[in-house]
């Protein structure tokens, strides 16, 4: 399982700590890997790799890589060996994160926020659950584990959904015609 990007509260970090000892209780071989910059968090000054320290059981610490900031060809091949990417979030703008991961066949369990609804399709490109709600955030997570012809199938799917929608042929062609209604004045 790999998570990446900042390891800052708002983003629902800690809410992973949580679902991952689900995870791992169930599935004492899953592996957690947070790539990305650990930061000061900004509700109580600590450094929020600690706070998830703190939340973990002893087979999620034991299970659970930290492997800071990394180039971004590194990003690429964590992403290649990942079973499945997990971005829990509550706030967020259009995340490229999100489509790097589904570019590279990736099924992902996601939050249902923002622009979630314009990059993934629930339980066709991976799943988008509350990450407040551990217990179905964890389900979905270790039935991707569970299934690796199902995380093949969403990955397909996801990689096809970027394409179709954020390809430069798509995005170019979509800005075109926006100038030319703005040029014509409509």
């Amino acid at each position: 399982i790999l998570y990446f990007g900042s390891i800052i509260r708002k983003k629902g970090v800690l809410e992973l700590a949580d679902i991952f000892n689900l995870i791992v209780a169930k599935k004492p071989g899953a592996r957690l890997l947070f790539a990305g910059k650990d930061v000061k968090d900004h509700f109580t000054g600590r450094a929020t790799k600690q706070l998830i320290l703190d939340k973990f059981s002893p087979a999620a610490i034991k299970n659970t890589a930290w492997l800071g900031v990394l180039p971004y060809e590194k990003i690429l091949a964590q992403i290649a060996a990942a079973n499945v990417v997990v971005l829990p979030s509550f706030a967020e703008a259009l995340p490229m994160t999100w489509l790097e991961a589904m570019a590279m066949e990736k099924a992902l369990v996601t939050s249902e926020l923002g622009w979630a609804k314009e990059v993934m399709i629930n339980g066709t490109t991976g799943f988008m659950i509350d990450p407040k709600d551990h217990q179905e955030y964890a389900g979905k997570v270790l039935q991707l584990l569970n299934d690796p012809a199902l995380a093949l199938k969403m990955g397909k799917a996801a990689r096809e959904q970027v394409v179709a929608k954020f390809s430069s042929e798509v995005v170019v062609r979509r800005n075109i015609e926006f100038y030319e209604k703005v040029v014509r004045g409509l």
